[in-house]
């Protein structure tokens, strides 16, 4: 089966070690990645669980876990999600890949498994997902 993904990417003026610390760091990506949600990496090692979590009062079915895949400072941290109990099949991966460019950094976000969504729902996936990309 051919493999479905979102991917997004913008070039920032700044340099890739400040661009790192925004994609890896809790206190960056509770404030550009999801704001309603909050981050939890107690080790930035692979192998290591990272929690993603509804803010203060969410209810618990909020929390997603994942566990970090890749971590090559500063070009690529990857994540594997924990299958959504309705979809054990499913297994969504989000990488950050980071290039120098121009002077700044090009940020490519990219989520790929989409393809083990049944295909009678997979577009409403793709297009929750692709609108918190943009």
């Amino acid at each position: 089966m051919e493999a479905i993904a979102i991917k997004r990417s913008i070039w920032i003026n700044a340099p890739r070690e400040r661009a790192w610390q925004a994609v890896t760091e809790p206190e960056h990506l509770d404030q550009w990645y999801a704001t309603y949600y909050r981050w939890d990496i107690p080790s930035l090692q692979v192998g290591a669980p990272v929690k993603f979590y509804g803010k203060a009062g969410a209810a618990q079915a909020d929390i997603q876990l994942a566990t970090i895949e890749v971590v090559d400072p500063p070009r690529e941290f990857t994540l594997r999600w924990q299958p959504n109990p309705q979809y054990p099949a499913v297994s969504l991966v989000t990488s950050f890949l980071l290039a120098e460019e121009n002077g700044g950094t090009r940020v490519t976000i990219s989520e790929s498994g989409y393809e083990a969504i049944p295909a009678d729902e997979r577009q409403a996936w793709l297009d929750a997902a692709g609108l918190g990309y943009t």
